[in-house]
């Protein structure tokens, strides 16, 4: 769907009929991505000046429409990993030719066994990017303790960026919920203070948690309010 949003061509017709149900409950979607996609370059650019030269793409979709392997400096590589395994065939196969990334199977919920395989230098600082995914993971599976799990495990000079949708507008929330539901399975909507709680025991940078489309600069422009963005360190 994520592609979709974006204007791409690699959806699934499935896919594309879930994002039209979607974005006829909440036409701003689509911009709301886009400001999302923003947001992963500006992040990892910042990262990338910081120094940091792996990256762990959590979630990731398809990596098409300017993604992060597109963003790094020489040297650098990441890693995408999605639970879909449609996605990650169609991945690897977008990514034959890239030096510089790989995918792999692996669900946010299992985030030792994700890091366990993810081929990564843990001893070294780790880009950890969970951009819209968090958003369907339910307080079922408990969150904010899969982060605090991750937190241990990141080397000093790792990063954590989120972005995650925003629960705002109580009619646009219950929109866009009910679509979800009936068209691919759970999304939950969070406020700014659910974020945050999110992320209890992470040193979390200025400035702060924001509108998608204000980070790094809480005075820009708040765009559709409908994520939220921040980055953090262990």
């Amino acid at each position: 769907m994520y592609d979709y949003y974006l204007g791409g061509t690699e959806a699934t017709p499935v896919d594309q009929a879930a994002a039209e149900q979607v974005l006829a409950a909440a036409p701003q979607v689509r911009v709301a991505v886009r400001e999302n996609r923003q947001f992963l370059d500006r992040v990892v650019t910042h990262l990338a000046a910081l120094g940091i030269r792996q990256f762990l793409d959590l979630g990731s979709g398809l990596p098409t429409q300017r993604n992060v392997h597109e963003l790094l400096p020489p040297g650098a590589r990441v890693v995408y990993v999605d639970y879909d395994p449609h996605v990650v065939d169609r991945s690897r196969t977008l990514l034959a030719d890239v030096d510089n990334a790989t995918c792999l199977l692996g669900d946010v919920r299992e985030l030792d066994a994700i890091l366990d395989g993810c081929e990564l230098d843990l001893s070294r600082p780790v880009g950890v990017l969970m951009l819209a995914v968090l958003n369907f993971v339910g307080d079922e599976d408990d969150p904010a303790g899969l982060l605090t799990a991750l937190r241990p495990r990141l080397a000093e000079g790792s990063h954590l960026a989120v972005s995650h949708g925003a629960r705002e507008d109580a009619d646009l929330v219950e929109g866009i919920q009910s679509r979800y539901q009936r068209a691919s399975g759970q999304a939950v909507l969070r406020t700014r203070e659910e974020v945050l709680g999110l992320l209890a025991g992470w040193r979390v940078e200025p400035p702060g948690v924001v509108y998608g489309a204000q980070w790094p600069h809480a005075s820009a422009d708040p765009g559709t309010r409908l994520t939220f963005a921040v980055l953090c360190r262990p």
